[in-house]
């Protein structure tokens, strides 16, 4: 079987984390304040449980300086599979079947 994330990360179309990046989950059930922290302390994200949190998944990211680089992954490896940049995305929720990825930078100490 194939998780999610890993599907969702195959269909952006590049590897989520090279060299030395710290990859972190992130749930959207979260509070803000814990994802701000969690989306700090890595340099990639998956973040999981978006659906109705993205007002507060949105503004964690910002908070964190990372939603320049945040994309949507909606029904990864189904038919209806899409990724766009989250500044793209309308709207104050997502399908089920959605990830938010922010990609590493090949972080080298």
């Amino acid at each position: 079987a194939i998780t999610g994330m890993s599907a969702a990360w195959t269909a952006s179309g590049a590897p989520i984390t090279w060299g030395d990046d710290v990859l972190s989950v992130v749930m959207g059930t979260l509070d803000r304040d814990q994802m701000v922290a969690a989306m700090q302390a890595a340099d990639a994200l998956v973040v999981m449980k978006v659906g109705r949190n993205l007002p507060k998944v949105r503004a964690a990211l910002e908070a964190s300086g990372k939603s320049d680089r945040a994309v949507v992954v909606q029904y990864a490896s189904l038919p209806d599979q899409s990724v766009t940049p989250l500044s793209e995305i309308d709207g104050d929720s997502l399908p089920y079947f959605s990830i938010i990825l922010v990609h590493g930078q090949g972080r080298r100490p």
